[in-house]
């Protein structure tokens, strides 16, 4: 049944959203099963929190999803510190709020005087709600996503040989993977359509692999760099 939702919690003084949740019924509005970071944050705004429901009508696993991709936006692209227990750690003990800053900060002006600008602050509730909900990249890397899953289907399925060929070698290769998986995400959740963007950052990491080439890599570490190469030539050239 398409009877779950997915909401946010928010200061209402400034928008900043503390909180991600999916739910049916009542949900969004409880304050009981709440993680201790909620209730610490709630108890500084003396129990009073906006809710702002972002998509309704959903099964619980849409809902499921849509809740991972906020929370994964939020990490990836704003300031704003959960409460969710397992994605983002806010520090609450020293701060009234945790503040979402831009732009930079005078050096000779003193904290306390210092008066933050808030991400949402200035938007309606609809501009907020589309803003979260827009993710004009997410068609185009989730079929790069695919197609790097495949090259690397290769790494995975020889993990231990490509390991024992040599150490250090391995792992940069490794580490070029994860730098690109974690771009992949990182674009995929953006607000922003900045495709080109995404392309700059992987022209980066084909200079990485031309590095790791450089040491000679043999056998079936050489055969990876090549075809990761490969589909990073034929990306860009898109």
């Amino acid at each position: 049944m398409k009877e779950h939702y997915v909401y946010i919690h928010l200061n209402p003084k400034t928008n900043e959203i503390f909180y991600v949740g999916k739910g049916k019924g009542h949900r969004k509005s409880s304050k009981t099963g709440r993680n201790r970071k909620w209730n610490e944050y709630v108890q500084k705004l003396n129990g009073q929190f906006k809710i702002l429901v972002l998509q309704n009508n959903l099964t619980e696993i849409e809902a499921l999803e849509l809740e991972k991709k906020i929370i994964r936006k939020i990490d990836w692209h704003y300031d704003d510190l959960t409460t969710n227990v397992t994605d983002s750690f806010p520090d609450l003990e020293d701060a009234p709020t945790i503040q979402i800053v831009f732009g930079e900060v005078n050096q000779s002006t003193k904290s306390n005087e210092y008066i933050p600008k808030f991400r949402f602050q200035n938007l309606s509730d609809s501009e907020i709600i589309s803003t979260l909900l827009d993710f004009p990249n997410e068609l185009k890397i989730k079929k790069l996503s695919a197609e790097f899953e495949q090259v690397c289907e290769y790494f995975h399925e020889n993990w231990d040989e490509l390991e024992e060929i040599d150490e250090d070698i391995f792992f940069d290769i490794e580490g070029v993977i994860d730098t690109i998986e974690d771009l992949l995400t990182e674009y995929k959740s953006s607000e922003k359509n900045n495709l080109t963007d995404f392309i700059t950052d992987l022209k980066r990491e084909k200079i990485e692999i031309e590095i790791i080439q450089e040491d000679n890599p043999k056998g079936k570490q050489k055969e990876f760099l090549i075809n990761l190469l490969k589909w990073i030539e034929n990306v860009v050239e898109k």
